[in-house]
């Protein structure tokens, strides 16, 4: 040991001094973060373009909803509440997800085929420009977050927008080269196990209903207008609404009745094939509909007027907003 080094450690008493402990490297840098808790290790973006946060959570804030989104799984939807209580959880993935044939899942959190890859993010809050933040906790009118991603070969546009009790999502898909399509869910939304049964109106306008046994079976299975699901105890519904429905003779409106949740999901097709520019334009409404006592008379009432608000795109005089 250098000389200088052993009079630091033993002193001038010699060898009988008190030892002086000499910090590590490791625990100086405990010592700084416990000083400065802001100093995090941080990754470079290794999957999203530059700018955008690939780990973390926002919660946005209406009058009646919380929406959480997350940000690994390609900045979707993750949580619903309503007046606190939670209608939709984290239980699984929302968004759009497909199956290229010969290939798995990719889009969303699903990562068995590839990886949804996010490029752009842009967030207004109550009509103003605002820069997105991981953590954030946010209270307005009108949210509205617009994503550009690349799913697949499919250029993505996905727009959530978050007002009142209603959450507007519109899926823009844009094949960029010829492809086919094992399998293609539009929209996907984890509802809480807690429901008991479920009502639909059919394209024809029939209304048909059915109950939730959560025994992993797949319910409804065919196209729908609207679907709705009801809490029996908050005596509350939520209504999903589609402005325009899957044409595809294999689309179908599913409810995947299990013990984890009662899965929401439109499925546009199983078996597409794609040319390049072949796009698909869709846009869901999702509400909760109060005082609803199982005689479904509330959430009709409230799907009419849905209907009215944003009107049916694959029907006479519907626009898209």
């Amino acid at each position: 040991m250098l000389p200088w080094l052993l009079a630091a450690v033993l002193g001038a008493g010699g060898p009988s001094a008190e030892v002086i402990e000499v910090p590590t490297l490791t625990a100086t840098v405990a010592q700084l973060q416990e000083q400065e808790p802001t100093m995090q290790r941080t990754e470079a973006n290794r999957l999203y373009d530059a700018g955008v946060p690939e780990h973390g959570k926002m919660t946005v804030q209406t009058e009646h909803l919380q929406a959480v989104f997350e940000a690994s799984s390609a900045w979707t939807l993750d949580e619903i509440w309503y007046d606190g209580f939670q209608v939709a959880g984290p239980t699984g993935h929302y968004g759009t997800v497909l199956i290229p044939q010969g290939g798995e899942w990719i889009g969303t959190g699903h990562t068995e085929g590839g990886r949804e890859v996010v490029h752009e993010l842009k967030m207004t809050v109550d009509s103003e420009s605002r820069p997105l933040e991981v953590g954030a906790s946010l209270e307005g009118e009108r949210f509205e977050l617009v994503k550009r991603s690349t799913i697949h070969t499919l250029d993505a546009t996905h727009t959530i927008t978050v007002l009142g009790d209603e959450i507007v999502e519109r899926a823009q898909l844009r094949a960029t080269e010829p492809q086919s399509l094992k399998l293609l869910y539009l929209f996907m939304h984890c509802i809480e196990p807690a429901t008991t049964r479920w009502v639909a109106e059919l394209p024809s306008g029939e209304i048909t209903e059915g109950t939730f046994e959560s025994d992993g079976d797949m319910e409804l299975s065919r196209n729908a207008r609207w679907v709705a699901e009801w809490f029996p105890e908050q005596r509350l519904s939520v209504l999903l609404y589609l402005r325009r429905l899957p044409t595809a003779e294999t689309s179908a409106i599913l409810l995947w009745d299990h013990e984890r949740y009662h899965k929401f999901y439109v499925q546009h097709n199983r078996g597409l094939e794609l040319a390049t520019g072949d796009e698909l334009d869709f846009t869901l409404v999702l509400t909760v509909v109060p005082n609803e006592t199982g005689d479904w008379s509330a959430t009709r009432a409230r799907a009419e007027e849905l209907k009215a608000k944003y009107p049916p795109v694959d029907q006479p005089d519907g626009t898209e907003e």
